[in-house]
Formats: C-alpha cells, sequence, structure tokens
C-alpha cells in the first residue's frame, strides 16, 4: 500500500503555528508573535550560507514565495544574466521583517498580506520604524558576511527610507540601484493589461529601464 502522506511541509515551519494565514495592516501584522519568533530565529539560529560579495535588499511581493512571484522571477533573471549569481544574497524586507532568499519558502513569510492600500501615515510610519530596527539587528549580527550592500527598492518606498536610517545609524554605504524614474510605457507593457499588475508600485523595479539599472550596478559594484 503506497503512503497516505509523504511529506507535510512540517519542516517549513519556522515559528508560529503554521495554521493561521496572516491578511492584514496595522501594529498587530508588524508585531505578530510569529514575525517576532521568526526574526529572533533569524538572529539567534541563523547564519548565511556563506561570505558573499554583495549583500542585496530587494523588495517583498504579494505572491508567496517570493521567489516564485512575478516580480521576483525577472529580478532573479536580471541577476543571473550578469554572471555573478553566486555572489549575491538576497535580503527582502517585508513587514514580515529580514527574509534571506532560502528561508522564502518558510511560515510565516509564505502566509501573509500586507496590502499597502491600507496603510494610515501612522501606520506606515510605524513599519520604517520596526523594519529599521530588524534591519539594523539583522545586519548587526550578520553583516559580516557581506562585502558590500545595496538595496533595489522604489526610491519612494518606505522600505528604502528603512535602510537609509540603517545606514546612518551604522555607518554603512548602501547604494539603491533602482533608478529614480522609468518611462511609462514600460510600465504598461510589463502590467500585461492587468489590473493587478498595473496597481503594484513596485512593478517600476521589472522594467527594461530598471532590469539595466539592476544589472550594471551589480556589476560595478562586484567589478
Amino acid at each position: 500500500m503506497k503512503p497516505h502522506r509523504v511529506w507535510s511541509g512540517d519542516n517549513l515551519c519556522l515559528a508560529g503555528d503554521c495554521r493561521e494565514y496572516l491578511r492584514g495592516v496595522g501594529l498587530y501584522y508588524l508585531r505578530h508573535p510569529a514575525f517576532e519568533e521568526a526574526h529572533r530565529r533569524i538572529l539567534d539560529e541563523y547564519r548565511p550560507p556563506r561570505r558573499f560579495k554583495l549583500g542585496l535588499i530587494l523588495p517583498c511581493s504579494y505572491g508567496k514565495p517570493y521567489s516564485q512571484s512575478y516580480i521576483h522571477y525577472f529580478i532573479i533573471r536580471a541577476l543571473r544574466e550578469t554572471g555573478r549569481y553566486d555572489d549575491i544574497h538576497q535580503i527582502i524586507v517585508t513587514n514580515a521583517g529580514v527574509v534571506p532568499r532560502e528561508l522564502d519558502e518558510y511560515y510565516p513569510f509564505s502566509a501573509y498580506d500586507w496590502n499597502p492600500a491600507y496603510e494610515t501615515p501612522e501606520i506606515k510610519d510605524e513599519y520604517i520604524r520596526v523594519l529599521a530596527e530588524r534591519l539594523e539587528a539583522y545586519l548587526s549580527r550578520h553583516g559580516r558576511h557581506y562585502e558590500k550592500l545595496a538595496a533595489y527598492l522604489r526610491h519612494d518606498s518606505d522600505s528604502i527610507k528603512a535602510v537609509e536610517l540603517v545606514a546612518e545609524k551604522l555607518g554603512l554605504e548602501i547604494p539603491n540601484l533602482a533608478p529614480e524614474t522609468v518611462p511609462t510605457r514600460e510600465v504598461e507593457e510589463v502590467s500585461l493589461g492587468l489590473p493587478h499588475y498595473s496597481g503594484d508600485p513596485d512593478i517600476v523595479l521589472i522594467t527594461p529601464t530598471a532590469l539595466r539599472s539592476l544589472r550594471d550596478g551589480v556589476m560595478r559594484l562586484l567589478g
């Protein structure tokens, strides 16, 4: 008789009860116990797999896990096109915390939905504060694994504001490899005429202009 269950996914439970889908916006979804526990474990029990030439800070995505989302598909492809993919450690920043690429399939990072459309000014400020706190802790603990750091985030995003706060506090250089503007025509093309994509502000990051800026920036930093 064939086994009833061959894999349960239990080994992808990093923190929490691994049953609740965390959909919402607010302090509860910034400081949720599962996110707090996962952050602690990443600080205390996780180590980047090796020393990298570049630690690259990236946005999260609506699609989970991030690595299988529309936006991250193009980001990953652009990084592979540099020929330096293995020299880069991808670090995703989100309301859920600071997520190394190799952990993006783990709960709770694979089971939440934070919709920026519902953010109030107060929540945006709290998001920046909490993310800066977590990123500072991550880089203080694991920063020695990176020769250089960079970000690839929208220039008007709350995430880049948090990164800039951390860079200033820790005395780090974290250039943003994203362009400040991209052609509207390119945004329309990569949105595929779908409201879901056109309504995502991070869609600008996968336009040809933006991805070229990413590739060029990575090559400039890595030499």
